[in-house]
This record gives structure tokens, C-alpha cells and sequence, in this order.
């Protein structure tokens, strides 16, 4: 299979199977979402210990005295000495760093273990559907791979860090000739010596960095497609480039030229004024197709290594079972340069739509226009059967609503409302519509899919968005606020609330699974049910956006 065969079978798995497929990206963009969890306890837990001990009200009240001129821009300084040191000596005493570090350990191992799982589940997932198999199924069985892709997180960051030190230490090393270099003209060659000792370590680092990436760039589709362990999934990886150098460099060029191409639209997107779609097409397109070509290529390459030791009649066999995968081992295996036996996997990448000759602007307009339609359709089912689960999401986004609106309420500090609350978005603000409304989005597709960790960050989503909007409250002038925050927050509060009540749904089924409570097919159901559901949200934030790019501000000038 050449590169571009597989590039043909990555767009057609997601042409095809997008709702079976995408839910897992998905659920890996929502990591951010179970990551911050431990983070936002550790801070509420260092905001309790302050106002219990008292420390924190003489910096309000001191903060409430202030002049607003001292913050202005204009002003040369930020904020007076003494109450700089005051509020440097509050923020780095133990009361608060004690908890804060705690809850950054935490979270970075959550981060390693929820990446685990998230990566193992969607690499799962292409891999199925590249072979004719259902990804929602084949995802929910790939977490059990977890501890392999946990570890490949770890190797990754640990060898990433480990190729950053010679860059150090020529950083280090410069510094220190031009610490000790005496008098001006010894300083210019020191300062030349210095330059070139940093340029030659970036160069090493880089170097290493590439090694790095190269070496385990096929080590995840190594461990789903043949089903290895951490050490066997890196040597077969570490294999690829010396056993397939012209496909591996090929596939480099895919690689870099996609992310190139990402920069590239950033930086249209961003002159556009419509930056937050970056982050939708990453996750949503590049992702999926970068995992989609390395699986394909990995899958060929095995295939056609084994293929020579193996009779028609085994290959026949092995093609009727395409759930598991088995590696034989052996010393080929064990070298990484030549890929042992396994179980081959037939890969068809024809496009099974009869309609080949239609237009893939309006096969793509029809997909996207049934989606949504199925998606509003699911939605409004699960609103009316499922709204005990909206109901206790609500109640955690008011609690952060309340406990925001309580801490800030009694600071004495205020904002001011601006002073044309009418072009607060600009005369035509298409571009603050558009981010508004997939940012929106995003919150909300990332808190029905954290939702199946058991449902805690879901519930930390929606109590840490509830904090912004309560303590936005508490330092604005009311009638400002209903002005700024009620045309558009009446659909978009509650549109907030149903997504904690999908991720909340999805929490509760994944814990009946892992109690045995609940057959495995039933996750794999409810996540394609939340996808669906998060797809039919995007109609509800799109009007909740355009109000508030368009109507809102109009709103809050007229009542201002």
C-alpha cells in the first residue's frame, strides 16, 4: 500500500463511519476537561484554607481601596510595591502551594492514565473500521490496552525531555564563559563562543527530537493491530524506518506537510477572526486522518511481511476471525527489523457509496445536514427521558453559580460596563459568532464525554464554569449583568446543563459496565448515543452565539 492509498483509506473511514469513529476523539479532546479536576479542588482547597485563616480579606479589602487609574494601562505600575509583596508572600505561602502542588501531581498522573485510555480507544476504533469492523465496539475493547499507551506517554515525554538536554547544556555552559569571561573584547568572543555552543546543542536536541519521534511514531498502531506490550510495541516500531525507509520517509512528508498546512490555516483562520475552528479541525479532522494513514500503512506493512510464510489456506482462517490479533514473538520479532507472524487483516479501502459520480460538496452538505437533523432528533429524546440527569447537572453548574457569585460579592471590587455597549463585537461581528458558538460548543462536547470517568468531571466542568459566571456576577452591577448575559445565557445555561446531563448518563452506564452491572456493548452504545447528542447541541449553540454576537449587545446598549 503506498501512502497515498493510505491517505485514501483514512478520508474514506471518516467519510463513512464518522459517528462510529469521532466519538473517541472526542473523548480525547476531553482529557483537558479530567485533567483540570484535581486542579480546580486543589485551588478551591487553597481558597477555603485562606479565608479560613483570615488571610485573604486584607488583600480584597486592600484591593477594593485601590484607585482604578493605578490598573490602567497608562499607569507604570501594576500595583503599589507593598501590596505586590503582600499578595506574592499570600500566593507562594503553604497554605497555598501545599495544595496547589499536590493537585498538580495528581493531575499530571491523570493525565498520563486518561490519556492511556483515550488513545488506546480511538487507535481501537481506526483500526476496526479500516478492517470492515465496528470502531464503537472495537474502541470500548481497545481500552483495556490503557497500561500500554500509558506507558507510551511516559517513554514519549521522558526520551522528549531527555533529547532537550544537550540544548541545556550549552545554554548553561554559555552562560556560564560569558559569566567568567573578563573585558569587553573577551566578552564579544564569548559571546560568539556562546552563540554557536547554543546553536550547535539546538541542533543536537533537534536531531534528537526527530530520533525520538520517528522511532515511535508506529509503536500505537503497533500495539492495537498486533496487540503488543510496551516493549514489543516499541521495537516493532523502532523496526519501521529501517525495514520500509521510503514509505516511513513518505509518510514523514504527509505528516509534516499536514501540520504545515494546520499552521497555515491558523493563521487564516486567525486573520479571519474564527481561530477557535483550530482547535475543531485538529481534533476532529487531523487527528483522526494521521492516526487513520499510520494504521493503514502498519497494517500493509505487517501483512505483507508475514504473507510469505504463510499457506492460503492459514491466511483464509486467520481473515474469519477479526477480533483479536495475535503476535507469535520470536527472534525476528524481538529485533524490530523484521516483523514476525500474524494474523493478517484484510483492508478495503473502496468507497461502498453506489453514487460515485456525486459531487463530494453536496454528499458531504447531505451528511453533515442528516447528522445534525439526527443529532436534534436524539437530543430532544434524551430531554425527555433522561431529564432526571439534566436536572442534577443544573443544580452543580447553580452551586458554581452560588459559591462564585459568594466569593466575590463582598470583595467591594467592581467592573465598569463598557462605555458602547453596542459594538462591544464590532459592527459586523460574524467572526465573535463563530467562535463564540464553536467555543461553546467545544465546552460542551468536552463535558458529556469526560462524563465517563464516572461522571466527576462532568461535574467539575460544570461547577468550574458555574465559578466564572457567578463571579462575574458578584463584581458587576446586576442590571448590567441580566443585560450582557440573559438574550443569549437563557439557551446557553441550559444548553450547558443537558451536556453535564449526557456526560453524566455516559458516567453512569460506563460504571455499570465496570461493575459488571452492564454488558461492555452497552458503553459502546451510550458513547455513540453522546456523540450524537453532543452533534444536535451544535444547533442549540449556534443560535445561543448568534444572540449573543448579534442581539445581546443591541439588548445590553438599549437597557445601558
Amino acid at each position: 500500500m503506498s501512502v497515498a492509498d493510505a491517505l485514501r483509506s483514512a478520508g474514506g473511514l471518516l467519510r463513512r463511519r464518522t459517528n462510529a469513529v469521532l466519538p473517541y476523539y472526542a473523548l480525547s479532546a476531553a482529557t483537558v476537561d479530567v485533567t483540570r479536576l484535581p486542579l480546580l479542588v486543589g485551588v478551591v482547597v487553597a481558597y477555603l484554607a485562606l479565608t479560613s485563616t483570615g488571610q485573604l480579606s486584607p488583600l480584597l479589602d486592600e484591593f477594593a481601596a485601590l484607585n482604578p487609574e493605578l490598573l490602567g494601562p497608562e499607569s507604570p505600575e501594576a500595583l503599589p510595591p507593598e501590596l505586590g509583596d503582600r499578595l506574592a508572600a499570600v500566593l507562594f505561602s503553604p497554605t497555598v502551594v501545599v495544595p496547589v502542588a499536590l493537585a498538580a501531581a495528581v493531575a499530571l498522573v491523570v493525565s498520563v492514565l486518561v490519556r492511556g485510555v483515550t488513545r488506546a480507544a480511538a487507535l481501537s476504533a481506526v483500526d476496526a473500521g479500516l478492517a470492515t469492523r465496528d470502531p464503537l465496539a472495537a474502541g470500548v475493547r481497545g481500552m483495556r490496552r490503557w497500561k500500554t499507551f500509558a506507558g507510551l506517554v511516559v517513554v514519549r515525554w521522558g526520551l522528549l525531555l531527555a533529547a532537550g538536554i544537550p540544548f541545556l547544556a550549552a545554554v548553561v555552559g554559555a552562560s556560564a564563559t560569558l559569566g567568567a569571561t573578563p573585558g569587553m573584547a573577551a566578552l564579544g568572543q564569548g559571546a560568539v563562543v556562546a552563540v554557536l555552543a547554543a546553536l550547535v546543542g539546538g541542533l543536537v536536541s533537534l536531531l534528537a527530537v526527530v530520533t525520538v519521534v520517528a522511532l515511535l511514531a508506529f509503536a500505537g498502531p503497533a500495539a492495537v493491530v498486533d496487540d503488543l506490550g510496551l516493549g514489543a510495541a516499541v521495537r516493532r516500531s523502532a523496526g519501521v524506518p529501517f525495514a520500509h525507509p521510503v514509505g516511513f520517509l513518505l509518510y514523514g512528508v504527509v505528516v509534516v506537510g499536514t501540520y504545515v498546512g494546520l499552521g497555515v490555516g491558523t493563521v487564516l483562520f486567525g486573520i479571519a477572526g474564527v481561530e477557535r475552528l483550530v482547535a475543531v479541525t485538529s481534533a476532529f479532522l487531523v487527528s483522526p486522518l494521521l492516526d487513520g494513514v499510520a494504521v493503514a500503512l502498519y497494517t500493509d506493512w505487517t501483512d505483507a511481511a508475514s504473507r510469505p510464510a504463510e499457506t492460503d489456506a492459514e491466511s483464509s482462517a486467520a481473515a474469519d476471525d477479526d477480533d483479536e490479533r495475535v503476535d507469535t514473538g520470536g527472534e525476528a520479532d524481538e529485533s524490530g527489523f523484521v516483523f514476525g507472524e500474524r494474523e493478517p487483516a484484510e483492508r478495503r479501502d473502496e468507497d461502498e457509496d453506489e453514487d460515485g459520480d456525486e459531487d463530494d460538496t453536496e454528499r458531504i452538505a447531505e451528511a453533515v445536514g442528516g447528522a445534525l437533523r439526527d443529532g436534534i432528533r436524539e437530543l430532544g429524546r434524551f430531554v425527555r427521558t433522561g431529564w432526571y440527569y439534566v436536572v442534577v447537572a443544573a443544580a452543580a453548574l447553580l452551586a458554581g453559580v452560588a459559591g462564585g457569585w459568594t466569593a466575590t460579592v463582598g470583595s467591594g471590587v467592581r467592573i465598569g460596563t463598557p462605555a458602547d455597549p453596542g459594538s462591544v463585537f464590532g459592527l459586523v461581528p460574524v467572526g465573535p459568532f463563530v467562535n463564540i458558538a464553536v467555543n461553546n460548543w467545544f465546552v460542551a462536547s468536552n463535558a458529556g464525554f469526560a462524563g465517563l470517568f464516572a461522571g466527576l468531571p462532568t461535574l467539575g466542568t460544570l461547577v468550574f464554569n458555574g465559578l466564572l459566571v457567578g463571579a462575574v456576577a458578584g463584581v458587576v452591577d446586576p442590571v448590567a449583568f441580566v443585560a450582557f448575559v440573559g438574550p443569549h445565557g437563557v439557551v446557553e445555561l441550559p444548553a450547558i446543563a443537558v451536556a453535564g446531563g449526557v456526560g453524566l448518563r455516559l458516567g453512569h452506564v460506563a460504571w455499570g459496565v465496570w461493575r459488571d452491572e452492564r454488558p461492555t456493548a452497552a458503553l459502546a452504545d451510550e458513547l455513540g448515543l453522546t456523540w450524537r447528542r453532543v452533534v444536535g447541541l451544535l444547533a442549540v449553540f449556534v443560535v445561543a452565539g448568534f444572540v449573543e454576537a448579534f442581539v445581546t449587545p443591541q439588548v445590553a446598549a438599549a437597557v445601558l
